[in-house]
């Protein structure tokens, strides 16, 4: 009987369950059918109000604005006119959905001309027009606004005529959710949802060129084609770059099987060389695709990305082995070990550690009685999660602790593995009870010069030499057009004609890392350190280390350039200046170095000369987000009188 009982029991509940169920699908399907009729309704009212109000509605979807008051830049992705006689019944129904406002417009058609005059001139008196906008997100930094989406009338807002303020930078990406592509013709491209509900906008189902059509920037002007050729170049070019690094990898794989490593124990140090091999495959594949199914997005996207992760990946490993091998006899805790804080007494593991703080240190209250605490090593911990509820109150996933605060904890054997509060990533740690530690990959263990065994030689001479090729094809890139792989010019193509700020990104990030290549290693070496110690806000030891690069080698533009910021963070205006123009002499079309100078001309109240520094840096880098800074120097320009001199002797 007791069984029946529960077999009904769970019966019922099942049936309740399945009824739940087909509720929520019915439910999913209601929404779906309310959204779709919503953007039905709002289609024939676009229509509608297009055709009837043309001239009074000014602006279209995809079209770049300006707030006459505040000075902000945005692109419409949304419109919306109300009657004054219906404002407060519209407000009252208006949906939260940036694309399904509702437009309460008159329902008659006027089909006399005389009518729709009479009409049209009635519209302009009792109507306004509202539009929804994304707002710049630089432009929202500089104006001090926390918004990033905006409603506003049309008499608030002035259309934007310069083309080098016409690409907005959006909050969260919101541009790719909106719109398609951005036209050099200076409008972004509404995707099929809002050229569905405003059909009759300008820009709404704008097309591609064809191949044959011109495509015009920066006052040129190219065929399709010709930029289509321009990708797969560049495309071919990173496969070939690929074809040069896996001969490395094929050498190591031989020395690994003549040494039988594999045999000894060390089969781990081999992981690190299968996925830098799986790295370099993936660069391959995307040249192996037939070139009829290559667009431009897989050539200037996928493949530059995949070549410029590599490169940073391979200079990372290098460049923090070296300077974690140069302090490693000043370390006393390894990798993976378990330790316990002197003070507050969590207990926790050591993930990562620094020769001496990233940061300023010397008002932490535990480091009160540490004698010069900024030149001790730090460590990155993970605390077991409840010791520090104990200790603070609530869970902690990081604490960044200095040497003198820690010590061994001799019990990890008997107790076991630590309690996190989110779990190490599996791929890069595992618990050894044996030991008592948790042992890292041979990629951790390479970047801080842990012992590697006997494939330490092996990996160390495999990734150098990687280093060597990337180095070699990125200088021929920048000084030798013919090099076979691709250009600067090609780049630069690519970079003024991107139709989105990712793509944009992608290739100017290259191109600053082919800025940063010399001939010299050691000096790159330097210029990596300078650039570690400028990250964390050591000025000064970075200012020496790019003095020291110069005198080494005065033709390092990028040592320069990295000069001019640090000249320009430690307000010395001056040498900052100084500096730029250096950089732009050894190379004329560097976007950076002429976005320094605008800086300095702009801090310096200097409206002209930053309006044409930042003008020349925005026509070689469209996508650059000193487009902000040209618009305040622009809007300063009209309404602040003009200084005459500089507050300090150029001379």
């Amino acid at each position: 009987d007791v069984d029946n009982v529960d077999g009904e029991h769970n019966a019922i509940h099942q049936k309740e369950r399945i009824s739940l169920a087909f509720d929520a699908i019915k439910s999913c399907n209601q929404l779906s059918s309310t959204e779709l009729d919503n953007r039905a309704k709002k289609r024939q009212q676009s229509i509608d109000a297009r055709e009837i109000m043309s001239p009074v509605i000014n602006y279209h979807v995809g079209q770049i604005v300006q707030h006459k008051l505040n000075k902000w830049r945005g692109v419409v992705v949304g419109w919306n006119v109300e009657d004054d006689n219906r404002i407060e019944e519209a407000n009252q129904n208006r949906l939260t959905s940036l694309t399904t406002k509702q437009y309460p417009l008159k329902s008659e058609v006027c089909k006399d001309e005389r009518v729709l005059g009479d009409s049209l001139t009635k519209e302009k008196k009792d109507s306004k027009v509202k539009y929804t906008l994304l707002l710049d997100k630089n432009d929202a930094t500089i104006m001090h606004t926390s918004k990033y989406v905006s409603l506003e009338l049309q008499d608030d807002l002035i259309a934007v005529e310069d083309p080098f303020l016409r690409r907005i930078h959006s909050h969260s990406n919101l541009i790719s959710k909106y719109f398609d592509r951005f036209d050099v013709k200076g409008y972004f491209v509404p995707n099929k949802i809002l050229s569905y509900v405003y059909p009759s906008d300008r820009f709404s189902g704008s097309v591609e060129a064809s191949n044959e059509d011109p495509i015009a920037f920066s006052g040129k002007s190219i065929r399709k084609h010709e930029l289509d050729d321009t990708c797969l170049r560049v495309a071919d070019g990173v496969h070939e770059i690929g074809s040069k690094l896996l001969p490395i990898i094929s050498i190591a794989e031989q020395q690994q099987k003549k040494n039988d490593i594999s045999n000894k124990g060390n089969e781990s140090y081999m992981s690190l060389i299968n996925a830098l091999a799986s790295d370099i495959q993936s660069i391959l594949k995307d040249g192996n695709c037939p070139k009829k199914l290559r667009t431009i997005s897989s050539t200037t996207t996928s493949s530059l990305v995949k070549l410029y992760n590599f490169h940073l990946k391979i200079g990372s490993l290098l460049w923090t082995h070296k300077i974690h091998g140069e302090n490693k006899q000043r370390i006393e805790f390894s990798l993976g070990e378990v330790v316990k804080h002197k003070i507050y007494g969590y207990r926790g593991v050591v993930v990562a550690w620094d020769p001496t703080p990233f940061t300023d240190v010397s008002n932490w209250d535990g480091l009160r009685d540490v004698e010069n605490a900024n030149e001790k090593p730090f460590y990155h911990i993970r605390p077991d999660v409840n010791d520090c509820i104990r200790t603070f109150g609530g869970p902690r996933n990081f604490r960044y602790v200095c040497q003198e605060n820690l010590e061994r904890w001799e019990s990890c054997r008997n107790y076991g593995e630590v309690e996190f509060e989110t779990e190490l990533d599996s791929a890069q740690w595992r618990w050894d009870p044996d030991s008592g530690k948790y042992l890292p990959s041979e990629e951790i263990k390479f970047m801080y010069a842990e012992e590697l065994g006997d494939g330490e030689e092996i990996m160390v001479s495999c990734i150098e030499g990687l280093r060597e090729v990337l180095a070699g094809c990125l200088l021929g890139v920048r000084e030798n057009p013919d090099n076979g792989l691709f250009s600067m010019d090609d780049l630069f193509l690519l970079l003024k004609t991107a139709e989105s700020l990712e793509d944009a990104t992608v290739v100017q990030d290259l191109m600053k890392e082919i800025w940063k290549e010399t001939h010299n290693k050691k000096l790159r070496y330097q210029l990596d350190s300078g650039i570690s110690d400028l990250l964390e806000g050591k000025n000064e030891r970075a200012l020496n280390t790019f003095t020291s690069i110069i005198q080494s080698d005065p033709s390092y533009g990028e040592a320069w350039n990295k000069k001019a910021t640090v000249h320009y963070m430690n307000g010395d205006m001056k040498e900052s200046l100084v500096a730029a123009e250096k950089a732009l002499e050894l190379d004329p079309r560097n976007f950076q170095a002429l976005a320094g100078i605008g800086l300095v001309e702009m801090d310096t109240y200097r409206w002209e000369q930053a309006i044409d520094a930042f003008r020349k840096s925005l026509e070689l880098n469209p996508w650059s987000m000193v487009s902000a800074r040209l618009s305040v120097c622009l809007n300063r320009n009209k309404d602040l009188p003009k200084q005459s001199e500089w507050p300090w002797n150029r001379e």
